[in-house]
């Protein structure tokens, strides 16, 4: 992990404010020697796109992102985790719910959303850095004591820039000695908006264009210094050599960051119930070897190599509560066939097939054995690649199809 690592990142997806695409940013990262680096964009569109590009220029990607609170303040939310993901995801949803075009939230959201986020407490506009330069210290010193008291003090850090904008230095000096006060710890970043110098004015433009205003019009909003790009960790800490604690953060924050959104967001199945002391994976193995056994007269060499293929694959993916899910199906389905009458109730569950599966399912031993399916895939050589295949990373699909008589009912 390098010695200092950009937390606050803007891009194009930042609408009006970003002057840089994600590869720009990561191209830009990667020749500077940075091991991570962080998107904070004020909507996570482009994060999925920054987490994978991220990938091919060895950049380790943290996902976060710029959120605006009613009073006009800044804060900077940093997942840590898939629920940090989740709920910094939450915060944006609720924001959005006042005014898409100027989505603000409601703070009193923020106690109940704090899980897997590290809070950066917000560039020159963030709510600490108003107090203090307006030396509204007390006031200051509370609203840090409650972020502390909803994030927690591992997760709370005050966040230092300097843009070489005029009150930079003293507003950084107020918000250090802030946070010793109170014991919190600080970072720096350079609320980054593009990756080369020269790109400050195509910023400015950009900024000009989403207020419908000429330059001259928007220049209170502009940071007229040109200094919000991509720096090298080498300059970083020389701008915070007086602070080098604030460079030391940021690595600690980029390693305690670990939520992969290219990987950890997944579509998670409800774990089915199942009986106690058991686990899917265990219970499947139980339901596939009882089965077995009344199916056949013994569990041959050939089928307990194919079991064991399957159980490593179904292992592998995470699939036994998937396919104990559709089983539950099926067990409903031979509950109802009994209340109509289709089926007489001294009928083994194992024995009556209440739906008919197709398509690729149908490969797999382990959905017979377990009721999903009515084909012996044994029996006709099916093998199991265009249902499972070994490098898949998507959800397998099973087709179930039930008579029209029971189908309502199943259903609801």
């Amino acid at each position: 992990m390098s010695t200092y690592v950009e937390l606050h990142t803007h891009s194009f997806y930042s609408f009006g404010e970003g002057a840089s695409h994600s590869h720009e940013l990561l191209g830009r990262a990667r020749e500077l020697g940075y091991s991570a680096l962080a998107l904070t964009d004020t909507n996570l569109c482009g994060a999925m796109e920054f987490a994978r590009t991220a990938k091919q220029f060895g950049v380790c990607p943290i996902i976060g992102g710029e959120i605006a609170l009613q009073d006009g303040s800044h804060l900077t939310l940093l997942a840590r985790s898939r629920k940090g993901y989740s709920n910094i995801s939450r915060l944006f949803t609720l924001a959005n719910e006042t005014d898409r075009q100027h989505p603000q939230l409601d703070p009193s959201h923020l106690p109940g959303h704090t899980e897997g986020i590290v809070l950066l407490t917000g560039c020159r506009k963030g709510k600490l850095s108003s107090l203090v330069m307006e030396d509204h210290y007390e006031e200051a010193r509370a609203t840090l004591r409650e972020y502390l008291e909803w994030f927690g003090h591992d997760s709370v850090f005050v966040e230092l820039q300097q843009n070489m904008i005029h009150g930079d230095s003293r507003r950084n000096h107020e918000l250090a000695r802030l946070a010793r006060d109170v014991g919190a710890q600080v970072v720096a970043t350079n609320g980054v908006h593009y990756h080369v110098q020269e790109r400050f004015k195509l910023q400015h433009a950009l900024v000009a264009a989403r207020h419908n205003l000429t330059l001259n019009e928007v220049i209170h909003e502009l940071k007229l210094s040109g200094e919000s790009y991509l720096k090298s960790p080498a300059q970083m800490a020389r701008l915070f050599r007086w602070c080098p604690q604030a460079i030391n953060s940021t690595a600690q924050i980029a390693e305690q960051c670990t939520f992969d959104l290219t990987r950890d967001l997944g579509y998670r199945l409800p774990a089915p119930p199942v009986p106690q002391g058991y686990t899917p994976m265990t219970y499947l193995r139980r339901l596939a070897y009882e089965s077995a056994h009344k199916k056949y007269d013994r569990v041959t060499e050939g089928m307990q190599t194919r079991l064991d293929e399957e159980f490593q694959l179904i292992e592998r993916h995470d699939l036994a509560g998937f396919l104990l899910l559709y089983r539950e199906i099926v067990r409903i389905a031979h509950e109802i066939m009994v209340e109509e009458g289709l089926i007489g109730p001294e009928t083994p569950f194992d024995e009556c097939l209440v739906g008919r599966s197709r398509g690729s399912s149908v490969s797999l031993f382990v959905g017979y054995l377990i009721g999903l399916s009515h084909v012996d895939p044994l029996l006709y050589g099916l093998t199991n690649e265009r249902f499972l295949p070994l490098d898949s990373s998507r959800l397998p699909d099973i087709d179930l199809d039930f008579p029209r008589k029971s189908r309502d009912k199943l259903i609801a």
